[in-house]
């Protein structure tokens, strides 16, 4: 009976000398979770285990996820995610034949003929912040770059060329740089790290040029696209509106023929091409049609456009939200043009051509009558977040818009008194839309995209409303979390309007204003404007220029940030 013992004990502790068996370690958990040894749930931007803690989520180590780890010369791939992502690109190439022969029949990987989605060659990255500057770009800077108006098509867009043009890559990855090193409050990487990319982009622009095709043409628009940005983000402001201007005047000199639909005697081959062109377009005009939230003499190109103008005569809803948003775009546009002219050219008494000021007042109106008429049609919006976002971020601009050109009158800046019910419904509107904006963040880290969305509207609340509540509650929701929006800068913004209520709030007999009703029209500030000086060598200032209402004299002060 003891061998039976014997053989029962063997059997009985045969797992110990079995080896153990682990399961795969995940390396992609958050650095929060990573420091206090948890496992991370992985969840983006941050991970649901710190949130429901209420600690702050470090974010996450940079994966080369666009870069198979085995690329290290040129080869051709066909991946699952790269055929997604090349059907995302045109809407109208979801019928097209996905070829999946692993013979390279696309030698070229900039001849973006497009008659199928055959296998891109994917370009080689083999410096190791390269890798992380593209994985920047993919997690980061491509869903920021438009934040106020997503769209999936176009970030799927710029992270196929980023993956496949040699000149958007460069491009892309000088972008990331900087992006990264304002993301993270820092400045690590050698300033002439991103330098290096960027000229190499150009480079590779002039090389690449042949002839005026479609592709290369929609090539250039989109690298003057990613330049305007990384110009905008490093603060040369000058240099970034030169890039915007050289892509409004591309886009202009691109025949009409090409972007419409009925022009290509064979639409399959080149309908593809059509909507790439048309995409980059759009988001360049874009640009252009907002660069007058900060340029009084900018004149966008499409600031008189007739499309807008007979959507806005019409009886009918808009058809989607993208639709409301590039209409109201041109409104926009138009009521900052009537704006700063009443400002520059000195009307008699302060008072616009009438007919010009009720026109745009009219169509402010009829356009918030078809939003709001959309949106009682459709419920998608309802339970979309980056479309609900965007909803509370139009309302509001249309509110501040009817605003600011209705009080151009006879009371010049009196008359913004009379709508304050109006501006603290403004002031309510955009602290939920940068609520919206951080949770949908997931962070408070700092911020920036090239379109303009809030800042603009804020200041043109603390500016205008004279009432102290509404602006001690604008200057919190402008120091909520760091942003830039093209060369709209939070933490400028703010000092501004605090500067312009310490002015016009100033001792009246030794007592501080407690109204608006106690400022004078002689103290009130009329025109208003500065300048963002930032030097690695001194501190950031600005340059602060004013006048006071029924005054001709400017007034200058020099404000360390």
């Amino acid at each position: 009976m003891n061998w039976i013992k014997d053989e029962a004990k063997t059997a009985s502790q045969a797992w110990r000398k079995r080896p153990r068996r682990f399961a795969p370690k995940s390396r992609l958990g958050c650095r929060t979770c990573k420091i206090r040894r948890v496992k991370c749930d992985e969840a983006r931007p941050s991970c649901l285990k710190c949130r429901s803690t209420g600690r702050t989520c470090d974010g996450y180590d940079m994966v080369p996820r666009c870069v198979e780890a085995g690329v290290t010369t040129s080869q051709h791939h066909h991946t699952g995610a790269i055929a997604a992502a090349s059907c995302g690109l045109f809407d109208d190439c979801a019928t097209a034949n996905v070829q999946r022969a692993p013979s390279p029949s696309c030698q070229n990987p900039h001849s973006l003929t497009l008659r199928n989605l055959r296998p891109f060659m994917m370009l080689p990255v083999i410096a190791p912040t390269q890798i992380e500057a593209m994985s920047f770009f993919e997690l980061i800077s491509v869903k920021h770059l438009n934040e106020y108006y997503p769209s999936e098509s176009w970030r799927k867009t710029l992270m196929f060329f980023s993956q496949t043009v040699p000149s958007v890559r460069h491009a892309a990855i000088a972008l990331a740089l900087v992006h990264r090193n304002y993301h993270n409050g820092c400045s690590t990487l050698p300033e002439q790290e991103p330098l290096l990319h960027y000229n190499k982009a150009i480079q590779l622009v002039l090389a690449e040029r042949s002839g005026d095709s479609i592709e290369q043409m929609a090539i250039t628009l989109l690298v003057c696209y990613l330049f305007t940005s990384f110009d905008s983000l490093a603060g040369n402001y000058l240099r970034a509106l030169t890039h915007l201007q050289g892509g409004v005047e591309l886009s202009r000199n691109i025949p009409s023929a090409i972007l419409s639909e009925s022009n290509a005697s064979n639409v399959n081959v080149r309908s593809g091409s059509r909507m790439f062109l048309a995409h980059v377009t759009r988001q360049i005009r874009r640009l252009d049609m907002q660069a007058v939230a900060f340029m009084p003499r900018w004149i966008p190109a499409d600031v008189q456009e007739t499309a807008a103008s007979r959507l806005l005569s019409s009886n009918g809803a808009f058809q989607s939200l993208n639709q409301a948003a590039d209409s109201l775009q041109v409104l926009i546009a138009r009521s900052m043009r009537l704006q700063w002219i009443a400002q520059e050219a000195s009307f008699a008494d302060g008072v616009p051509a009438n007919a010009s000021k009720q026109l745009v007042i009219g169509q402010l109106e009829t356009w918030s009558r078809h939003f709001e008429e959309m949106l009682n049609h459709s419920n998608h919006y309802a339970t979309d977040t980056e479309s609900y976002r965007l909803i509370l971020l139009l309302r509001l601009q249309n509110t501040v818009l009817w605003i600011l050109v209705s009080s151009l009158g006879l009371g010049r800046e009196m008359e913004y008194d009379k709508f304050l019910p109006e501006f603290q419904q403004c002031i309510a509107m955009a602290d939920d839309v940068t609520e919206a904006h951080q949770l949908y963040a997931g962070s408070s880290k700092p911020a920036f995209t090239p379109e303009v969305g809030i800042l603009p509207v804020l200041f043109i609340i603390g500016a205008k409303c004279r009432d102290p509540a509404v602006r001690r509650r604008v200057l919190r929701v402008l120091r909520r979390q760091p942003l830039r929006e093209a060369v709209w800068d939070n933490v400028f913004a703010a000092r501004a309007v605090e500067r312009i209520a310490e002015i016009e709030e100033g001792k009246i007999g030794g007592v501080r204003a407690k109204s608006m009703d106690e400022i004078a029209v002689w103290q009130r500030i009329e025109c208003v404007s500065w300048e963002q000086v930032v030097s690695s060598q001194s501190v950031a200032r600005m340059e602060l220029e004013y006048t006071f209402c029924k005054e001709e004299g400017k007034h200058t002060e020099s404000i360390v940030i």
